[in-house]
């Protein structure tokens, strides 16, 4: 996923490259606030990006928390997420 993420192939993850990357998942409900807290939470080193030790520790957590809320968007439970 962070390869796929990574448009620009520079090993990082910027703003641009997190909003679209999620968006593509279906997460179409974050506006530019919610991402950029999802950013700022990743980035443990402060320096703008998300590289991928970074991406691996908050990835499940987001990935999670937002397939839930797809789940019920789409009016499915997907109680195994939970």
């Amino acid at each position: 996923m962070f390869k796929v993420a990574d448009k620009n192939g520079d090993g990082k993850l910027d703003t641009d490259e997190v909003r679209e990357a999620l968006h593509k998942l279906g997460f179409s409900w974050l506006k530019d606030k919610q991402v950029a807290g999802i950013l700022k939470r990743a980035d443990q080193d402060n320096n703008g990006v998300i590289d991928y030790q970074e991406f691996v520790a908050e990835a499940p957590k987001t990935l999670k928390t937002n397939l839930v809320k797809l789940a019920k968007k789409n009016g499915g439970d997907l109680g195994f997420l939970v």
